[in-house]
């Protein structure tokens, strides 16, 4: 992960505009190779960039003033629209990575009806996704961040010290993280003390993840969110700052992997109509050996961060931004902010 030092005295503005401005730049640049459909990966940097730029318009939204036309359900709806194709690309580079290699003679045939499925879907997808980009509302949006970028506009609180602030925009979201209740899946709570369900009582575990798998999913979303935000402010923080944010996409990695194998085997069975321990006993048996890896790997992060101690430590850590190293003179005159006419309103 890269980190840059900014001026001590970067206001909460300005630093908005930068971080808006990258991310904006970064999913932008992706749009030529997304039309061309030759690789999948600038489909999944469009899609991150349009995320992450979503995070930051409600981040900074106290210090900016956008067009109407930049909301966070306008940026939403267009990521969206990227994420529903990135997710078929994910499909079938699973199913051809990971288990076609594994399958026994009498089940290739089975997955090969559905890989036909699945590039038809992902066909019309694509082109959606094609109308999308070159459709009015995506252009529209397109040119109000970049009418913005060439002409910001901001309110009286973006002169306000950005390291006086952070922590008053890092903690309310971490505290909300902590109290997410996908927290609790895999657990017994009595008496207020949580104890974890053994890894040895696959039954339990099972169950869990049958009864709660959306409450995981959640919490996969929103460690995310936590994830991308704490990146946009890793230059104000010092080392053990940045080991919290690698625990972040850690714990991100685990559960989208658990989700992915939900979505996986939803679709193979709405594509076969039938079980997927009847039709494709191979995939079957390595999903719920992956279900029981994903318990290991998960119960050690999970057990951690519903320590109290822990958690405490976080908040701390929060409280107490390290002022960065200023910036030279000849730095700050390559700033994206400088030479660009700002406005501010009450």
């Amino acid at each position: 992960m890269k980190t840059q030092a900014f001026d001590a005295s970067i206001k909460l503005g300005e630093y908005g505009y930068q971080i808006i401005s990258q991310n904006f730049q970064k999913f932008v640049e992706q749009e030529d190779a997304v039309l061309k459909d030759k690789n999948p990966e600038p489909l999944h940097q469009m899609r991150v960039g349009m995320r992450r730029l979503r995070i930051a318009v409600q981040v900074f939204h106290t210090a900016i003033v956008l067009p109407k036309t930049i909301r966070d359900a306008s940026i939403g709806k267009m990521a969206k629209g990227l994420g529903e194709t990135r997710d078929l690309d994910v499909l079938q580079q699973e199913l051809k990575t990971h288990y076609q290699p594994l399958l026994q003679k009498s089940e290739q045939s089975t997955l090969d009806e559905v890989l036909k499925q699945l590039r038809q879907t992902r066909s019309e997808s694509f082109s959606h996704l094609k109308k999308t980009l070159h459709g009015a509302r995506y252009q529209a949006l397109k040119q109000s961040i970049q009418a913005w970028i060439d002409h910001p506009v901001y309110t009286p609180m973006s002169a306000v010290s950005i390291v006086q602030i952070l922590p008053d925009l890092l903690l309310p979201l971490v505290c909300q993280l902590f109290f997410h209740p996908g927290w609790l899946v895999g657990a017994t709570v009595q008496g207020g003390a949580v104890t974890l369900i053994p890894i040895e009582n696959a039954e339990a575990l099972n169950q869990q993840l049958h009864t709660f798998g959306d409450l995981l999913h959640g919490l996969c979303k929103q460690m995310k969110g936590v994830r991308y935000q704490a990146e946009f402010f890793s230059a104000f923080y010092d080392a053990s700052y940045l080991q919290r944010i690698e625990e972040f996409k850690s714990i991100q990695d685990i559960l989208g992997q658990l989700q992915d194998q939900v979505v996986l085997r939803q679709f193979l069975e709405s594509a076969l109509k039938a079980d997927l321990a009847d039709v494709l006993p191979t995939i079957d048996q390595v999903m719920q050996q992956n279900a029981v890896a994903f318990w290991q790997h998960w119960q050690p992060l999970q057990q951690r961060y519903l320590a109290p101690d822990f958690r405490e430590s976080v908040r701390s850590l929060l409280t107490n931004p390290t002022v960065p190293v200023p910036s030279s003179p000849q730095s700050r005159k390559k700033s994206i902010r400088s030479n660009k006419p700002a406005t501010t309103r009450p």
